[in-house]
Order: structure tokens, then sequence, then C-alpha cells
């Protein structure tokens, strides 16, 4: 029985004819090409009058789609295979590039029947890319809520959903005749229908995971065309609310493949280590096509596997007749085993993540003749994977093995989704580069070629399936209606990613949720693949054991109340971890001291909120992480900051956050969360990062007799696999560099080594000196050259309270005038100035230069941090500090050769009074001694210290503190004491929404000059430090970097402590510093120079002696 139905659709109106059977198969999720005696069935698009269109329906993800099969292409020889170099590849044509397109704001605007004919006049886009980096519509930047409205699933808005039609011509290969050729979409963003020539050929929706359609039929000789008519809201769009900008388009890659009639259709390897974790068992499933329509009796598949000099390693190929996979009888009981093919092989090189040792996987068929027909390719790595019985440690081949992980999206400032293949490789060279070692997909499947490179490099993957419901809970995980589509997500990941070893674990999604739709995803991914555990944050409460707790019940912890992150009961037991968000320091002792039974490692997915300043605490945690085996690690929130180029009116090419696009509804500066910015330049968190994850932990035994102790903290590698180095040096300045014997020290092991014999020179009793220990690489590897440093260490040997050691002064006495407003005190081609109103410092000239120019004032706050400013707020929890001092008194005075000025200031209430001291010495030296008394009761001080503006033209910096970049009490664990040289611009860190920046601790003194004159300040003790061209008040109110205007001073910040920067989360009272980072409300006292110079003088030799 057939039946006519009208469709009405964004082409048009048309009839089709649709069979009972075809109906029947609407109520799958996805209509992929069926095939009749081997050759695929045409599936005519689905109609929008009795059912609803595809676009609509979760019933329904694709049309004429194929099955999802693991990465591979089709190869003609062996030869190319093992180069698998898709460029040079005769059998694949990349559509890549300018494409004709047209974009409409609604689907009624959207060019109708355009399939039937070549287009003219339309504008050119490239492809892949987002249209809205191209001018089309704007991004949305949206953390948890959906960009459209209203939000009434399966339906999505009529009004306003962008609609971007697109067509490309090409010229068919002539050698493809007679062979069977596939098109191949990346990705698309959200849905997407087809044509090839007139016809129809299918629907695909899923942004991230590709969709493949025989093109065969629809293909003719010379010239085709393929037309596409994407949408950028779908049903599929209530599957992906990701935290991260919302583009539309074809962003990944198009491609035609071309292969034999009869194929290698998919394939899938799994490797078993023995219980030593010696030799593996290799076993192999393949799958084949028969496209041909005639028997494939006499057809053979061949596998071989090559070492990494394309040696074969297996004496002869494993061999299986084609026929017998290709009609392969699954029982009625149980199932058929995995292994079609399976080997042992002895001691192979094994995978990790220290030592991603590969080989290469050639699979080739040939026909009853023995010709081959075509050869894929894949890379293999012999690793296991499992948790340790004893104590749930995470046990790559059986050794200890930490996640030192970071959530990544896929961004690029300029191209959006869109990456190149450079962009991928610069994104994951940099992260091995600073010692991470694993990446979650967060929160969608990547482009094959991530995969590739993370086996490659020794990158671990939690592969995560794109998926994230946030704006409806876990509605979608509870109708059954959904199950469908949600289960084809995870199922198309696992088929597309599941010969890469670098992936470790599999996840469901993020933030949607559970119900019985989760436990229904888990529960294929465990059936199908036994190798790889399964996660889901969400997956957290047991309604079916006593004492849960609904989260609907008032004795549920509010979601700011972090004992809500402890098990309620047990999490669900469809997953292998128990995974947690943003953590406080507690949280881990919570989840470890619940006496539940469950013994599940303990993962912290997303931790350590990047927000802006921010990535404080990660050490605190790594030390609890390495205490306990059963916290496996996590990855940090995240590794890019999602900013945009946007061209201003006014000030040309910016990065813009959410909201500078004008969207009506957004989350504004929240896309910032990367520990680099969006260019991929690191932020001083990476460092800290950096060394926190480093093989090699060095600690000072005892300066004295030059012994530090080195604990290799690898899962794999002894450190004689590198280079070391020693680098001492006398006051931050190197004096010698001394390559050592390599050290032969075993994973895991400690060992003391003494340096005394390295030592350059007798120690000075009054010079500082430290000493770097590095480790680099000996050979060159494929993400970093020889020599490049993977652990730098720096113990002090050394160390002076004064650092104003060698500095002498002399001259002639002062001259003061006093006058009713000020103090004026003047010496040898200087000049100072006291305002007696403020008691301040308030003008410094020396040889006609202005060195300062704006009052020294007492400085309790700095701008505010994200995490300050959305999260804990400090100003109203230390208020008192917020307040502004008055003055009591001024008071100046002889003192021998030089003056004296007295200030004393008092905050609010009187509880809390500063005495500045300032010494005028000839030939212009200016002492402040700092005094602050404090009465009991008051809080935590944010800040202790003084501000000042001094010349706008001093923006040469050069200091001996801790360095290069910024750091703060919470993250200098990665910085090291050295004299440092660089410009204003570079001192500062530029983030895009402005606040507190630029810190240096354990500054011994800093330089500002200009050409011809500076301002050298000197710390009687060590200092906190950070200049800025811009008032404290303009980096207060300003929303953007980019609109901060440099002023007529700088302002310099001289101060003896601030406190931390937290980054637990940026939302709750979680996100301030821990307590041993904040300052406690009690009395201080510290001590610096001013000191003028003329350039003249030599600041190099202050710099060796100091």
């Amino acid at each position: 029985m057939k039946w006519i139905i009208n469709i009405k659709s964004a082409t048009g109106t048309a009839a089709f004819q649709w069979s009972a059977a075809l109906l029947l198969l609407l109520t799958a999720a996805s209509l992929q090409a069926q095939t009749v005696d081997g050759k695929p069935a045409v599936i005519p698009p689905v109609p929008n009058g009795q059912i609803a269109a595809p676009w609509e329906n979760p019933m329904i993800t694709a049309i004429n789609r194929d099955a999802s099969r693991a990465t591979g292409y089709s190869y003609a020889t062996v030869e190319e295979a093992l180069k698998n170099d898709r460029q040079s590849n005769k059998r694949m044509l990349f559509l890549n590039g300018e494409w004709d397109f047209k974009f409409a704001f609604k689907p009624a605007e959207a060019p109708q029947d355009f399939h039937l004919s070549e287009v003219k006049g339309w504008d050119k886009i490239q492809v892949p890319s987002n249209w809205e980096m191209k001018g089309y519509d704007i991004p949305i930047y949206r953390s948890a809520v959906y960009p459209f409205s209203p939000i009434d699933p399966p339906r999505i808005p009529k009004d306003y959903n962008g609609v971007g039609s697109y067509q490309k011509t090409f010229e068919l290969p002539e050698s493809w005749d007679g062979m069977n050729i596939t098109l191949h979409f990346g990705g698309v963003i959200s849905a997407y229908q087809l044509w090839i020539n007139d016809q129809y050929v299918g629907y695909a929706e899923d942004s991230c995971l590709p969709s493949e359609f025989n093109a065969t039929p629809y293909l003719k000789k010379g010239k085709n065309r393929i037309s596409v008519q994407v949408l950028r809201w779908s049903d599929a769009s209530y599957l992906e609310d990701q935290d991260h900008w919302r583009m539309s388009g074809i962003h990944r890659e198009v491609f035609l493949m071309a292969e034999p009639k009869v194929r290698i259709a998919d394939f899938h390897w799994q490797a078993t280590l023995d219980a030593d974790y010696q030799d593996a068992k290799f076993s192999l499933r393949p799958k084949i096509d028969n496209f041909s329509g005639d028997s494939i009796s006499g057809f053979t598949l061949k596998a071989q596997l090559y070492d990494s000099n394309n040696k074969p390693i297996l004496d002869k190929p494993l061999e299986k007749g084609a026929s017998a996979i290709f009609d392969e009888i699954y029982p009625r009981l149980d199932n058929v085993k995995f292994g079609l093919l399976e080997t042992t092989i002895k001691n192979p090189k094994k995978w990790s993540p220290e030592e991603p040792n590969l080989y290469r996987l050639v699979l080739t068929l040939y026909d009853k003749k023995n010709r081959l027909l075509e050869a894929k390719t894949c890379q293999v790595g012999f690793r296991s994977i499992a948790f340790s019985p004893k104590d749930s440690k995470l046990l790559i081949n059986g050794k200890t093995t930490y996640l030192y992980g970071v959530n990544r999206h896929d961004h690029h400032p300029e191209r959006g989704k869109a990456l190149t293949r450079e962009d991928m490789e610069a994104d994951i060279r940099q992260i091995k580069q600073f010692n991470f070692n694993a990446i979650r997909t967060s929160h969608y499947p990547n482009d094959p070629y991530i995969y590739e490179l993370c086996d490659r490099y020794g990158i671990m993957v939690m592969d995560e399936a794109n998926m994230e419901t946030h704006g409806l809970g876990g509605k979608l995980m509870n109708d059954p209606a959904w199950l469908a589509a949600l289960q084809e997500r995870v199922t198309r990941m696992v088929e597309r990613d599941k010969n890469h070893p670098s992936i470790i674990i599999w996840s469901l999604g993020n933030e949607s949720g559970r119900g019985p739709n989760t436990a229904a995803m888990a529960a294929w991914i465990h059936d199908f693949d036994i190798t790889r555990p399964v996660h889901y944050e969400p997956a957290m409460g047991s309604h079916q054991l006593p004492g849960y707790i609904d989260p609907s019940d008032p004795r549920y912890p509010k979601s700011n109340d972090h004992s809500h992150r402890i098990q309620n009961i047990k999490d669900q037991y469809y997953v292998d971890m128990v995974s947690r968000f943003y953590p406080g320091i507690f949280t881990p002792s919570l989840l470890l001291n619940q006496d539940n039974g469950d013994h599940r490692p303990i993962l912290f997915v997303e931790y350590t909120h990047s927000m802006g300043n921010s990535t404080g605490n990660i050490r605190d945690f790594w030390d609890i992480f390495r205490a306990h085996p059963r916290l496996i690690g996590g990855f940090i929130w995240d590794y890019k900051d999602q900013a945009l180029i946007r061209k201003d009116s006014v000030y040309g090419k910016v990065l813009a956050y959410g909201g500078d696009f004008d969207e009506k509804v957004h989350n504004g500066a929240f896309s910032l969360n990367g520990i680099t910015d969006a260019w991929g330049r690191p932020k001083a968190a990476m460092y800290e990062n950096k060394r926190i994850y480093q093989p090699a932990e060095i600690t000072l035994v005892d300066s004295a007799k030059s012994t530090v102790q080195i604990k290799n903290r690898s899962a794999v590698l002894n450190l004689n696999h590198y280079d070391a180095v020693l680098l001492f040096r006398r006051n931050g300045l190197l004096l010698k560099e001394v390559p050592i014997s390599a050290i032969d020290l075993a994973a895991g092991d400690s060992t003391q080594l003494s340096f005394a014999s390295y030592l350059p020179s007798k120690r000075l009793a009054d010079q500082e000196y430290q000493l770097d220990i590095q480790f680099r690489l000996r050979e060159a590897t494929a993400w970093a050259p020889a020599g490049f440093v993977v652990s730098s260490s720096q113990v002090r040997l050394q160390e002076q309270s004064n650092a104003l050691r060698r500095l002498s002064y002399k001259g002639s006495k002062l001259v003061k005038t006093e006058t009713a407003d000020k103090y004026q005190i003047a010496g040898n081609a200087f000049q100072v100035i006291f305002d007696k109103s403020t008691g301040s410092l308030t003008a410094f000239n020396y040889k006609g230069q202005e060195i300062i120019k704006d009052a020294i004032r007492p400085s309790f706050t700095r701008p505010s941090t994200d995490n300050d400013r959305r999260g804990w707020k400090p100003e109203k929890k230390l208020k008192y500090w917020y307040g502004t001092p008055k003055l009591v008194s001024v008071t100046a005075q002889e003192k021998g050769q030089d003056y004296e000025v007295q200030t004393l200031y008092v905050l609010p209430g009187d509880s809390a009074q500063v005495k500045l001291i300032y010494t005028v010495k000839n030939p212009g030296i200016v002492s402040v001694n700092y005094q602050l008394k404090v009465k009991a009761g008051l809080p935590n001080i944010p800040k202790v210290g003084l501000q000042m503006g001094i010349n706008p033209t001093f923006e040469d910096i050069q200091y001996y503190g801790l360095g290069p970049m910024e750091n703060y009490p919470d993250r200098a664990y990665g910085f090291d004491l050295g004299v440092y040289h660089m410009n204003i611009d570079q001192f500062m860190e530029h983030y895009l929404y402005p606040q507190e920046n630029g810190n240096r601790m354990d500054v011994r003194w800093m330089h500002l000059q200009n050409k011809n004159a500076g301002l050298l300040v000197v710390g009687e003790q060590p200092l906190y430090m950070s200049a800025w061209p811009y008032s404290q008040k303009a980096i207060v109110e300003a929303k953007h970097w980019f609109k901060l205007k440099k002023e007529d001073k700088i302002t310099l910040n001289v101060d003896l402590k601030q406190m931390g920067i937290g980054g637990n989360d940026t939302w709750t009272d979680v996100s301030q510093p821990l307590e041993k980072y904040q300052i406690p409300a009690k009395d201080y006292n510290y001590s610096f120079y001013l000191i003028p110079t003329d350039l003249k003088q030599s600041i190099k030799e202050f710099v060796k002696s100091n």
C-alpha cells in the first residue's frame, strides 16, 4: 500500500510516495540509508503536514545518512595507506573553499528550489566557516539558557531562525567511474537538507559529528552540483545548550571519497594486555559492504601492523574471507565474539601519555583474483585502562596515572568554531608542552584530527557526546520520545572514535540531568566497549536507595552549599567514577569520608574556574590529590578565552565577549575563562600548572651541604630520559650553566643530589643565590624540539632580609621651605613636595624630570577580580577596608642632614590607623616607612600597601623578584626569582574585562624609566609591586580593556601584601582565596626607598650587586 502525502518544507511543496514500511521507520531516530540487495534504498524527505518536519521531530535525526563508522580513508595501495596523506589521495576530493551562499533571517524568506539550477549572483563564503563570523547575523554567547524563545521542545521559532543556503559545483574525477562515492560533512550547525544536482539526498542533525551520504545514485560524469540548506536552530538545538558561542553553518570539512563497490565499511580493534602488562591480545572486527550486487566469495581481507619505521611486525598478515565477515551469523542466545581476526603480540611497545608508542594498522581487501581493491588504516596503541581494586587509582598499563586535564572548546577569535588543522595542532601541542596530559572535549566530539594528535602526542581524552540540555535541566532525560535522539549522540560518537588509544573515558554529555534515558545510553556503551569506563557528572543520587533526599526537599542543600557535592546516598550504578564540578578545597575530604560503601574513583571534571585573574589554590588541590589515590585528578575550566574579533567603529578590530554583538540576552564576560587568551597566549595560570604537573619535584634539603632531593613524579619515564642542567644565579642573574650527567631515577622514586662540586665560586655572605634545576628533552619529539624545558624548579640557596645592603648615599644639607599648604624640601638637583591638607607626597622632581606626580596614599583595596566581583564580594565582607582614610596630622622636622615628614591617617571608626614616615635624604633618596595599627575584631585586609602616580613615560620596567609573569600568594609556585626586563604593556596582564593584574611578589627592587631618567624602588624587605598606565578607578569602571586610555601618570603599587585571587568557582563564597592566602587584620610595618636615576648612573652595577 502506498500513500501520496503533500510535503511543505522550506523549499516549497512537493509530492512524494511513501510506503507503509517507510512510515514505520519514522519511529526510529535516524532514517539511515537502507540497503536492498546490497544497494542503497533512497528515502525521500519527511512530510511536514501530518508528520512534523524533521527539524521539529525528535524521532528523526537524519534521512538517508549512512551509519557512523570509524575515521578512515580509502587508499589504492598499502604504501599510500602507510603515508596516510589525505591531500595526495586520488580517492578524495575536498570541497572546502569558496561556495555560493545566500542568507535569510527566517525559513519563510529562504530561497526555494535553488537546488534545481546553478545559482547566479549569490555571495561567496568560505567552507568551513561560521556564517556569523562572515557578517551574516550575529554570534550569541549564552552560558546556560537557550538562545531562542519560546522554549517549547521540539518546536523552534519561526520568526527568527537563520537559514544559510549553500551551493558548490565540482568536476567528478574520471578515475572514479564505477566506484561507490561517499559525501562527508564533518560538522554542520544545527540541521541541514542536502541535494545533489536536482535530487534530494537527505537530512542530518548533530552539529559535531560527521554525516555521510551515499552520493553514488545522484552523481553524474563531469560537472556536478551540491546544494545545502542549513537551519540555525532545530529540535537538535535543545540537545546542544553548551556554554559557548552559538554559531551556525558548515564548520568542519567537506569531501567526497571514492571506494570500491565492495569495501571495508568499518573496523574496530581492541588490544588486551596480559596480567604482567607485557604481551597483548590483538582483536579486530571489520565490516564489509557489498554494493556490487555480485557474490564476494573468494574476496579476502588482510590486516598487518607496522612499527614507526613502517616495518611489519606480524610474521604474516591476519586474514579472513570477506564473505565470512559479510555473512556473519548472530546466534539466538548470547552474542558473537568480538574478534573476527585475532593474534598475540609479544611485548609490543606500550602507549601511555609519557611514551605514546604507536603502530599503524593497515587493512587490505582483495578480490577473488587477488587484486587489491582498497587499503584503510588507523593508529594502534597498546594500553590498558583500569581502576585499582585496592584504592581506586587510575592505572594505565598498571601504572598510577593522574589526569592533569583541561576542558577544551573549539575556538578561534577570527574563525569561531571552524578551526584549521594548524589551529588544532597549535592547541594540542601547547597543551602537551605545558605538561597537561588530558583533555575533555567539552562538550561535544571534536574533529577527528584532534584525536589523531592526542594519539601521537600522548594526551588522554575524555570523549564527550554533543549533549547538554542545561536550560531544560533533566526534562529530556526522562522523556522516552527523546531517547533515540539522545542515544544516537552517544552511539555515533563511540562508533566514530572507537579506534583511538588516546580516548580513555567516554562521557555521556554535560549538565543534562539524569533519568532512564541516561541509563540506556550508558548501558549501550558498557556493552559495546568493555575496555573504557563511562563518565557522567549529573548521575548523582540514587532514588532507589533509602535515605535519598529529593532535590525538591527542603533538606536538600542549596547549590551554594558545597556539601551538596557529596553523594546522595550513592551516584548511579551506570557510571564508573564519582564526578563533580567546582569543588571547594574541603570537597575532596567530604567525598572521601562518606561512609556509603562506594569506592569508585573521584574525578573533578570541572574545577578551578579560571575566569579572569583566577586559578589560585590549584597547588593546594594537587597536594590533596596526591595524598589520596582515589582522587584521580581533574579538568580545569577551561583552556582558552572565548573572545571573538569584532569591528568597532571607534577602536577597529577588538576582542569581544557576550553582549558585544548586541545580543538581546547573553552572559557577558562569562565566556572568558581561559588559562590562555583567545589567541592562545599563555596566562600566568599556564605556568603554574606546568610546574605542578612537571615530572621532577625538587626540594632543598641542606643549603650548607649543597643538597637537594629529587622526586620523579612520572608514571613511566626514568629521569635519565632527559638532559639535566643546573643554572646558578646570584641576585637573580645567571652566573653559570652546568650540564650534568643524566640522573638515573626511576618513575616514583626519590634521590638526593649534591651540587657542591658544581658551584661557580664561594658564596658571598651579603648576596642572594638561587639554583635552577632543569630537565630538557634530549631529542626532538612530535610536540617539541630538542632542548625544550619539560621541568624546571628553583631553590633559594641564600637569602638576605635587607635588600639595600650595598646602597650608599652622601649629600649636603637639605633646604626646607614651608608655606600654608605644603612642605617643600630641596637638595642637589631634586625637590620633594608634601601637601599639608592630605599629608601626601605629591611631587618629586629630579634634574628637571618629574619622578612622582600624584600623591602617595595608603591603599587597602585592589580592582575587583572576576572572583571578587561575581563571587565572594569582598567589598561587602571586608567592607571596613573600603572606607577612605582620613588625615589626622602631618608634621615635619630635621633629622641630622635629613628631613622627616610624618603623616597619620585613621580609617572609619578609628579602629585602624596608618602612620607614614618619609625621610628625605640628599642626593634625592626618600625612604618610606609604613606602620599599620589595627584593633581587634576587624575583617581580613584585602591589601596592605601604598599607591602613587609616577611619570607616565616610565614604561620601561626592570625588576628583581618573582617572574616573569604576574603572581599572587595562591598562584606563585610556577615562578622564579630573577631579574626581568619588559615594557609596561608586557608587564600587565590584559584581561578583556579589566581587573586587578600585574602583581609581582618577592620584589627586591624595581626600576621604571624612560630614555633619560627613572625611579628605582628598593625594599627593606620583599615587596609586592605592580604598575598600570591607568588609575585604579579607571580599571574598576571599565568594561573592556581596549577602552582603557593611558593617563598622564603610571599608577605604581608598592605593597607589603595582597590577598590571593581564589578561583574554585566564580559565583559563590567558595571563590574566595583560602584563609592562608588572606591577610589577617593585625599590625604591619614595612619600608622601602624611592631613588631617582638619570641613567648616567649605572643601574647595571646596582643590578649586579643587588
